[in-house]
C-alpha cells in the first residue's frame, strides 16, 4: 500500500488523537476524504490537551480542557465532519494512567467496548514509538481494545514528533510496517482551515504564559501538506 485512496480503507474507521490537534496535524485529510466518500470515521480524542500552558493563571486546566474540546469539535466541522461521531475519553494532559495501573485498564475497558459496538475495520493511531509518552500510551490503548475483542483491524499510524525528537531506534524497523501516502491534494486548505480552529496551540489564546506550547511553522508545514504519510500494518500480526 505505497499509495491508497480512502476507498481502499474498509470502514468503519476509528481516529484515535491523542490530544486535540493530532486528529488534524496526523489525519486531518483522511477524516475530510472519508467523509465525502461516506465511510464512517469515529474520532476519539484520548487527553484533555490541559497540559499545554501549565503555567498560565488565566486559564488553568480545567479551563484549557474546555477550551480544546472546543477546538477539536471545530476543527472536524471544518473538516466536514461535523455528524461523524467523536468520543472525548478526558485522561489528563501529560499524566496519562501507564499499562498495569487501575486507570490504564479503565482507559482500555471504554475503548473496548467502543471498538465492540462499532467493529471498526480501519484504526488510525499515533505512531507506537512517537517521542511522546502519551502517543505512546495512546497507541497502547487503542490496540489493547482491539486485541481484547479478539479483531483484526488495519493499523494506518501517523508520526507527530518522529522526525523532530526522535532516536534512531524509535523508527521502524526492517519489515515491521508498510508505507503509505495519502494525496489530500483537493481537502489541504481544509485541513489548513482545521488546524487554524486549534487557537490555543497556535498562540492566539493564552496570553500569560511565553513559555507554553505553540507549533512551530516548521512542524505545520511537515505536517500539513499535500500528502499524509502512514504506516500500515495488519493488527494483531497474523
Amino acid at each position: 500500500m505505497s499509495n491508497f485512496v480512502v476507498t481502499d480503507l474498509d470502514g468503519p474507521i476509528l481516529v484515535v488523537a491523542p490530544h486535540p490537534d493530532d486528529e488534524t496535524l496526523g489525519c486531518g485529510g483522511l477524516i475530510a476524504l472519508a467523509t465525502e466518500a461516506g465511510i464512517e470515521i469515529h474520532t476519539l480524542f484520548v487527553t484533555d490537551g490541559s497540559a499545554s500552558h501549565p503555567a498560565s493563571q488565566n486559564y488553568p486546566p480545567d479551563v484549557m480542557a474546555d477550551i480544546r474540546a472546543a477546538e477539536a469539535e471545530q476543527a472536524l466541522q471544518r473538516l466536514g465532519a461535523e455528524n461523524q461521531p467523536r468520543s472525548f475519553l478526558k485522561l489528563r494532559d501529560g499524566r496519562m494512567p501507564f499499562p498495569g495501573k487501575d486507570g490504564y485498564r479503565h482507559a482500555v475497558d471504554v475503548v473496548a467496548e467502543l471498538v465492540s459496538a462499532s467493529r471498526f475495520k480501519t484504526v488510525v493511531v499515533p505512531w507506537r514509538r512517537d517521542p511522546h509518552t502519551d502517543h505512546r500510551i495512546s497507541w497502547r490503548i487503542a490496540t489493547d481494545a482491539v486485541r481484547r475483542n479478539e479483531m483484526q483491524v488495519t493499523l494506518l499510524e501517523y508520526q507527530i514528533w518522529l522526525e523532530e525528537n526522535g532516536q534512531a531506534d524509535d523508527w521502524p524497523g526492517e519489515g515491521e510496517v508498510d508505507d503509505a501516502s495519502l494525496d489530500i491534494s483537493e481537502v489541504v486548505d481544509r485541513k489548513h482551515h482545521a488546524l487554524e480552529a486549534h487557537r490555543s496551540q497556535l498562540g492566539l489564546v493564552v496570553d500569560d504564559d511565553p513559555s507554553g506550547f505553540s507549533l512551530s511553522s516548521q512542524t505545520i508545514a511537515r505536517l500539513v501538506g499535500q500528502t499524509e504519510s502512514y504506516w500500515v500494518t495488519r493488527w494483531p500480526a497474523q
